[in-house]
């Protein structure tokens, strides 16, 4: 728990973008369900994190434990198809577990009730429902519960950055606004594919190089300040390939959330629940 290059989130989920595919595959054959009755995955997971942020305000769980709930949610369905399963109900467990890994604990009874507010098509009154999918879930994670965020590191970085030769410490606006970044993140396989380091870092590269506004971008002192930290990540070793690759996946995503449609996900699922496929 201590250490994130000992833990089993690095010793045993954490995949190669081809590792992930096959995985995938595998549950394709499986279950004889395809991905393409899903749609655009991305759009599906951009719902899914709504769903748990909703759920997660009316429980006033902080932000820690719903990413944890993500991080379990996207496991999950690494192993499981989507048309199987009752995805609020899935998703629902994800926070009452995280929750519990995280230390700030919510009743069942809590949840169910707040889930059935908010999804009573899918989601009954009987807490014993949502104890009985708790194993199933651990089970499906293998047991392995502990998660390493990249939150602590954005901190440790932004005072790193402020300490180092180039002297660039990051406002509490870009602070606010990598977090952000981190938080999107979690719709995406990033926690599966990279340490959150490097996720942290790319969240900082986002906010302060790419996301500039075009007035402020201009000013001398801005371009000035942009090339110091360019220049801070070209010389801290870090893999800049990585980082690249991270910026090119949140770009993306911020690029499919511009035709996201939330109706269309609700009424996909309902159709599955339905069984009218």
């Amino acid at each position: 728990a201590a250490n994130f290059w000992t833990s089993s989130q690095h010793k045993h989920w954490q995949f190669s973008r081809q590792e992930l595919e096959c995985n995938r595959q595998n549950v394709e054959v499986m279950t004889g369900h395809s991905r393409t009755e899903l749609g655009d995955s991305r759009h599906l997971r951009i719902f899914f994190h709504g769903l748990i942020q909703s759920l997660g305000r009316h429980l006033s769980i902080r932000q820690q434990a719903l990413a944890t709930a993500e991080i379990y949610l996207t496991r999950f369905y690494i192993r499981s198809a989507v048309q199987e399963t009752n995805p609020y109900l899935i998703l629902s467990t994800c926070v009452y577990l995280a929750c519990k890994m995280e230390e700030c604990p919510q009743h069942i009874r809590s949840v169910v009730s707040e889930a059935r507010s908010l999804w009573p098509d899918f989601i009954t009154h009987d807490p014993t429902k949502l104890a009985e999918c708790e194993f199933y879930l651990i089970e499906e994670l293998d047991l392995y519960l502990i998660v390493h965020h990249p939150y602590r590191s954005l901190i440790q970085l932004s005072k790193a950055l402020a300490s180092s030769a180039v002297n660039v410490g990051l406002t509490p606006e870009e602070i606010q606004s990598a977090w952000s970044v981190i938080n999107d993140s979690y719709i995406t396989d990033l926690p599966m594919l990279y340490p959150p380091h490097v996720i942290a870092l790319t969240a900082i590269y986002v906010t302060v190089v790419l996301q500039q506004p075009q007035a402020l971008a201009q000013t001398e002192k801005a371009k000035l300040r942009a090339q110091k930290m360019t220049d801070w990540f070209a010389n801290c070793g870090i893999d800049l390939e990585a980082v690249v690759d991270c910026a090119q996946e949140i770009i993306s995503l911020y690029d499919a959330w511009e035709n996201y449609n939330e109706k269309s996900c609700r009424d996909l699922l309902f159709q599955l629940a339905s069984g009218k496929r």
